[in-house]
């Protein structure tokens, strides 16, 4: 299947041409076809799966005034980096149909974003809590949106977010379709899927053990104490390239960055309570290989969209295996070679078994 059978119109099909865009992957297969023809979506599918035109090509399909009034679609997205990054892809995809997107997230001028909504817009993209806000004092008019997203639900919801959404699903139009997409389908997700959606078709991607194949895994037993030492040396005989480093904490995320640093190493960090300028500036760095090591909380290194990762290192063994398989999942895109290295104590051995199963792939054990 090729975008072209869809039959999305020359602009989209033009847009996604230039975007080099061909074969969709599967979630989009499976999602678009039901969001052209108004159906509500629950997609399952980890990130960096191409969930993001898996809603927006069905969205910016559907736009037909050229003029941008009251907004058209509202997506959810639970950071600011990820709303980034979805406004932009989907500003891609909208170019030759003139999409005008508005994103509206925390740690911005609020004053810019209202002028930009007083403009007029198609879409709205934002993080929960400065939608909700922008709804209680009147200054966002939901009630022409006949499409809603919630995209990364899990982690949405992980953050707290669960109440927000509520309250800003309440605001919308009933007759609307809704999309949700989420890497995982716990308890709170499927809840706030049934109680907000018609009769969704439920789509989900089984993890293909294949695609992880040009990923070389390594798990290091360490003591406690001695985290940190052996990290440096995996980095300096098994890392290569551009080095994702994911921590537990935003305080870890502190400790190991300031620690790389003072032994040389071109580290830093990003987490939530970081300002969105200095994120920006660590973030552009990291693409323009001006640092070679990038050290994250899982909710920050949501909106990293970085296809030259040599290495993803977990400071920490995962609370589980899905979380795993998305953190290493960072490296060995597009066709290249990565390696993915994870440091895990005594007390957590009997937990690899879980972690072998989701990847399938030949692990190489080593005692440090």
């Amino acid at each position: 299947m090729n975008f072209s059978d869809f039959n999305l119109g020359w602009e989209l099909e033009k847009a996604l041409e230039k975007m080099g865009y061909i074969t969709p992957t599967p979630i989009q297969a499976m999602s678009i076809p039901f969001g052209l023809d108004g159906r509500d979506v629950i997609g399952q599918a980890r990130t960096g799966t191409g969930k993001t035109a898996a809603f927006a090509i069905p969205i910016i399909a559907g736009i037909t005034n050229r003029r941008p009034t009251n907004p058209r679609a509202l997506i959810l997205a639970p950071t600011r980096e990820l709303a980034t990054q979805i406004k932009e892809e989907m500003r891609r995809i909208g170019e030759y149909k003139k999409i005008r997107i508005v994103d509206v997230v925390g740690g911005r001028a609020m004053d810019r974003q209202i002028r930009d909504l007083r403009k007029g817009t198609h879409v709205v993209v934002g993080t929960p809590g400065r939608v909700l806000d922008l709804l209680t004092r009147g200054l966002l008019n939901l009630d022409f949106v006949d499409t809603a997203v919630l995209d990364e639900a899990d982690e949405m919801l992980n953050m707290g977010f669960l109440e927000d959404v509520e309250k800003i699903l309440r605001y919308l139009p009933e007759d609307r379709r809704t999309f949700l997409f989420s890497a995982t389908m716990a308890d709170k997700v499927m809840s706030i899927a049934f109680n907000h959606m018609v009769n969704p078709k439920i789509l989900r991607v089984k993890e293909d053990p294949e695609k992880l194949d040009n990923i070389k895994e390594s798990f290091h037993l360490v003591r406690p104490a001695d985290r940190l030492p052996v990290l440096m040396d995996v980095l300096d005989k098994e890392s290569s390239g551009q080095t994702l480093i994911f921590c537990r904490t935003k305080r870890e995320v502190d400790m190991v960055t300031r620690r790389l640093s003072e032994y040389g190493y071109p580290a830093e960090g990003i987490h939530g309570d970081f300002s969105q300028a200095r994120r920006d500036r660590v973030m552009k760095k990291f693409k323009e290989a001006k640092i070679s090591v990038l050290v994250a909380t899982d909710v920050a290194a949501r909106g990293i969209h970085v296809d030259d990762i040599s290495t993803v290192v977990n400071y920490r063994l995962p609370e589980d295996p899905t979380t795993y398989v998305h953190r290493i999942g960072r490296t060995g895109r597009v066709g290249k070679k990565g390696v993915a290295i994870t440091l895990y104590t005594i007390d957590q051995k009997y937990y690899l078994s879980d972690f072998r199963d989701r990847s399938k792939n030949n692990l190489t054990n080593s005692n440090a």
